[in-house]
């Protein structure tokens, strides 16, 4: 196998996540969906917080914070990644044009 090769092998949205936000090749491939991976999450934050109050309102109370964090968190890295594709897609031009002049 070339390096090239390699390179296409190795190509995976989950391992370019990974070195991007924490500078690491090491990355376990997930096979579950986007939906899944998010609903299992969710499922154990949701059983965690459930398990220090009693009451609905104490949890929504309480959760709430936490759930503002997450979605601006969200938000935050949604905005990231839009601009991170877009450098990339204009750096890509970029090359192509270089490639096509020569």
């Amino acid at each position: 196998m070339s390096y090239i090769d390699e390179i296409f092998t190795r190509l995976d949205i989950q391992h370019i996540r990974e070195f991007l936000l924490h500078g690491t090749e090491e990355c376990k491939i997930s096979k579950q969906s986007y939906h899944d991976r998010l609903r299992t999450a969710e499922k154990a934050a949701n059983s965690f917080l459930r398990s220090f109050y009693s009451s609905d309102d104490e949890y929504e109370q309480s959760a709430m914070p936490v759930f503002n964090y997450v979605s601006a968190t969200q938000e935050v890295y949604m905005e990231i990644g839009l601009q991170c594709g877009l450098l990339l897609a204009m750096q890509i031009n970029r090359n192509t044009q270089t490639d096509n002049e020569r």
